[in-house]
């Protein structure tokens, strides 16, 4: 599957995702760290500086929209900033949950995986175009929670380490069997060893005739 039919793909089932989750858990696809960066537009490791819960464009749904300080551009070129929706939130007395959807607060330091699909902030309200602001347009997390992956840092050890967000969530393979290991095969992994990787599957795809890009 080609990385634009995986994206459309993707759009499609966090669509009827939503449509599931209200209650109970979220039924989604499993996606290899392969797949996830094959999908990915942006990759990115950041801080997140906002997680606002606001009502969506259309005034149909809570969302939270998220803006996230990148402190690495590994895929889509150098930006200071990148920013995104995702569903679910709290305004006053009225409440979305969406079961499975990847959850931020300020603070959190996270890699991010975003293709075709959400909306891309500025770097701050009204400003346009600035340099290095998220300017790609419609932007979403690949493989709806999967593509968030949270950096803790481990004490004992002295070392980052990433788990990804998969709570709330039942994953299927191919054959619709559900899975047991963590999102994308990932974890934990020291986050030096998860972006060798990444930026390892790039590299790799660069090699194939119209796939990839170089890497920074």
């Amino acid at each position: 599957m080609t990385a634009q039919r995986f994206c459309r793909a993707s759009a499609f089932a966090a669509a009827s995702i939503l449509a599931a989750t209200l209650a109970g858990a979220a039924v989604v696809p499993r996606v290899t760290l392969e797949e996830m960066t094959g999908a990915a537009e942006v990759i990115v490791l950041g801080r997140v500086d906002r997680a606002e819960p606001v009502w969506s464009d259309d005034g149909r749904i809570i969302v939270t929209r998220v803006e996230v300080a990148v402190e690495r551009a590994i895929r889509g070129g150098p930006r200071a900033r990148v920013g995104f929706d995702v569903p679910g939130g709290r305004i006053g007395d009225q409440i979305l949950i969406a079961s499975g959807a990847p959850v931020f607060r300020p603070g959190d330091r996270v890699v991010l995986f975003l293709g075709p699909g959400g909306d891309a902030a500025p770097a701050a309200p009204g400003a346009g175009a600035a340099p290095g602001s998220a300017t790609l347009g419609r932007l979403a997390i690949v493989g709806w929670n999967q593509g968030a992956i949270r950096v803790e840092r481990d004490a004992a050890a002295g070392r980052d380490i990433v788990r990804p967000q998969v709570a709330g969530t039942v994953r299927l393979d191919r054959g619709g069997k559900p899975v047991q290991e963590p999102g994308a095969g990932v974890g934990p992994w020291t986050l030096d060893r998860f972006l060798d990787e990444v930026v390892k599957i790039l590299e790799a795809r660069a090699t194939r005739p119209g796939q990839g890009e170089p890497v920074p």
